[in-house]
């Protein structure tokens, strides 16, 4: 049987159960869906392809030969070293050479030319041994040395 309720809408005595239990369910049914949406959200993000990576080191090697000869100072205390050619080094950019003399005194230049000369001066003949060293560069990375000694 329907009753009228004071503002005259329809209303049966199972009615007034069922807007007891909607509003009694109804926070319940709210934090399930406040909890469960970010879930959902959360796996849409987190699944993904994954990519390959590779990364390997490069080890600058020496240049494996280089042609020079030296003239020496009659006091052996000055020696001009002349580079005529040296094999070339994968991924060189540039080629330090260094003339060192017997007192430990040195010069430098760095060039990608297939011919340099280098001159030192020492103080002391000492041993009278002027070494020659050369490397590849990469970049701002030096390789391994290839030495070459000269006696005056």
């Amino acid at each position: 049987m329907e009753h009228q309720d004071s503002r005259g809408f329809a209303t049966s005595p199972d009615a007034g159960r069922r807007r007891f239990l909607v509003r009694a369910f109804a926070p319940v049914a709210a934090a399930v869906v406040l909890f469960a949406a970010p879930a959902a959200a959360q796996a849409a993000f987190t699944a993904g392809d994954s990519a390959a990576l590779s990364a390997s080191t490069y080890s600058i090697p020496a240049p494996a030969s280089v042609n020079a000869g030296i003239v020496c100072a009659a006091n052996a205390k000055q020696a001009t070293v002349t580079v005529a050619g040296y094999s070339a080094v994968a991924r060189a950019t540039n080629y330090q050479f260094t003339l060192t003399a017997p007192d430990g005194s040195s010069s430098t230049t760095a060039t990608t030319m297939p011919t340099v000369a280098l001159t030192q001066s020492s103080k002391t003949a000492g041993n009278r041994v002027y070494t020659l060293s050369v490397q590849a560069l990469v970049g701002a990375w030096v390789g391994s040395p290839f030495t070459q000694s000269f006696t005056c």
